[in-house]
């Protein structure tokens, strides 16, 4: 039987997926039935395929694909975010189906329910390997308020993205993933800049 090639994770699917996506994807999370769902570039980028990613698969099984050195402190301050609710902006490395290191630089929301129970979660992911061939992985909390208006920016495109796929027009849709891209390298940008201290 010849296996479907939305089920295969290898490192020619991952360059195609992040070719034709511009190295940028998207992510969900049903909190309250461990239900994790993303596009094809942020599931192969995570060694998970395609078809896995649409039926759902935990947060744990995620987390496996982080480097082992960035893993604690990564899965630590995510983890922290989702009890209490909020944003975060980390920057990190995600090892490839054949060993190969990338970096990615993510931004999440997650969201409690009316009793101060953690119900779900979004975000971006930008594959920043080409800009970050070294460095110090970080996470930061980034509170339950925003001031900082490319914070809010990246918050309210990313509610936008989520509204405008439920449209179906796929026009529209690469727009917002387009702005979504740029909001993210701005970001990572930013956080690498010499001005602004590193988180460990």
């Amino acid at each position: 039987m010849l296996e479907n090639s939305d089920d295969i994770v290898s490192e020619a699917a991952l360059i195609a997926a992040l070719e034709a996506s511009g190295g940028v994807g998207f992510w969900m999370w049903d909190i309250v039935t461990d239900d994790a769902r993303a596009d094809p570039v942020t599931a192969l980028l995570f060694n998970i395929s395609p078809a896995r990613s649409r039926a759902g698969v935990s947060l744990s099984e995620i987390l496996k694909a982080v480097y082992h050195a960035d893993q604690e402190h990564i899965s630590q301050v995510i983890l922290d975010c989702v009890q209490s609710g909020g944003s975060y902006t980390a920057e990190y490395r995600v090892c490839s189906p054949e060993g190969r290191l990338r970096w990615v630089f993510t931004r999440g929301h997650f969201y409690l329910d009316e009793l101060g129970r953690p119900l779900s979660g979004r975000g971006v992911v930008v594959e920043i390997s080409d800009s970050k061939s070294a460095g110090t992985a970080f996470a930061t909390r980034d509170g339950s308020t925003i001031e900082d208006a490319l914070n809010k920016t990246a918050d309210l495109c990313l509610s936008l993205h989520n509204a405008v796929s439920d449209l179906g027009d796929t026009r529209i849709v690469a727009l917002t993933e387009t702005l979504l891209l740029e909001i993210g390298r701005q970001l990572a940008d930013r956080q690498r800049s010499p001005s602004n201290p590193s988180m460990h």
